[in-house]
């Protein structure tokens, strides 16, 4: 009788641990998938010159192909496209510039601080260094203190970034990247403009690469569109 019930136990334990572990896995990939942006048709937007201020822009002003990228830090979509958006920018550093736009997503736990870290690096002028660093290590979030992203991104001064950190005011630039974001219908992340023509989706290596070599021979990025 008491191997009996020591079964039972056994197969009861296995069986909640099971049902626990799905439950997890079920709520991790409904909140990866409600990050993914909505699958649409490109759409233009007319003054889109003036939305560039809104974000942190890294390249040239000057740049031919202007990329809006609307972001959350913690948004997975958002890491697995950093990187293709990373080799763009480094095969055509003169000819593309990209201008990060803050849109944290509220089911993401780490995304607010994180968008306060990149800006209180930005404070130092390391905003492009934490930016590249986040995205590349988001699995440590909540693992390891901020201040470790802050010295390996070359932060100067560890002391004032951890005070900037701390401060619970709201920061302009991120609260303004989702007022940007609310006025052009984003609905996800990662979401891209390029030269005012917002996509409903994010591109591939190769689509990028085609858009790009589009804008450099005086074109629309999408082939279908109007020219910017």
């Amino acid at each position: 009788m008491k191997i009996k019930w020591e079964a039972i136990l056994t197969v009861t334990l296995v069986a909640c641990a099971l049902l626990t572990t799905g439950v997890v896995m079920r709520r991790e990939f409904f909140a990866v998938a409600t990050a993914k942006p909505q699958e649409d048709k490109p759409s233009y937007i007319e003054d889109w010159r003036t939305q560039l201020v809104g974000g942190v822009r890294m390249g040239p002003s000057a740049a031919p192909v202007q990329v809006l990228e609307f972001a959350d830090f913690e948004c997975p979509f958002c890491g697995a496209f950093h990187k293709r958006l990373k080799d763009l920018r480094e095969r055509y550093p003169s000819q593309v510039a990209l201008t990060f736009v803050h849109f944290p997503l509220a089911m993401h736990r780490f995304a607010m601080p994180a968008a306060r870290v990149a800006e209180c690096a930005g404070d130092q002028g390391r905003f492009e260094a934490m930016y590249n660093r986040l995205f590349e290590e988001q699995e440590s979030f909540g693992l390891k203190p901020w201040s470790e992203y802050a010295t390996a991104a070359g932060v100067p001064d560890i002391a004032a970034f951890d005070a900037c950190i701390k401060r619970t005011d709201s920061v302009p630039r991120i609260e303004e990247g989702k007022q940007l974001g609310a006025k052009l219908d984003v609905q996800g992340t990662p979401t891209l403009v390029i030269n005012g023509w917002k996509l409903g989706h994010p591109p591939s290596e190769s689509e990028l690469g085609a858009m790009v070599q589009a804008v450099l021979a005086g074109k629309a990025p999408i082939s279908a569109g109007r020219k910017s």
